[in-house]
């Protein structure tokens, strides 16, 4: 009856399968897109040239450093609901230079 009913049916179920497969492919590529951090460690690394080159001062690269560290802790919170692996240990920003003595 499986091989039968399977025929039978295919003009609903065959549709159905189709749409699951492809939403399925959706999400998968939807996470991977919001669990990917290298585009944001890619603007870490020009920010620290920019500011090696003085093309910015300190003020400047603190104030889009931080923007960026929040990204990468909102990426990494997106990494730990979708149960996909999260290396390295907090992720922090010194505020003041109390801070960034630690």
């Amino acid at each position: 009856m499986g091989l039968i009913s399977n025929l039978l049916f295919f003009p609903v179920t065959g549709p159905v399968a189709g749409v699951r497969w492809v939403l399925g492919k959706v999400q998968t590529v939807a996470e991977d897109e919001l669990t990917d951090d290298s585009s944001v460690k890619q603007e870490l690394m020009e920010l620290q040239m920019l500011l090696e080159l003085g093309d910015i001062d300190d003020a400047e690269y603190v104030r889009r450093e931080a923007v960026l560290m929040q990204r990468l802790r909102e990426i990494r919170d997106w990494r730990e609901r979708l149960g996909k692996g999260v290396s390295g240990g907090p992720v922090r920003v010194a505020h003041n230079e109390d801070d960034a003595a630690e």
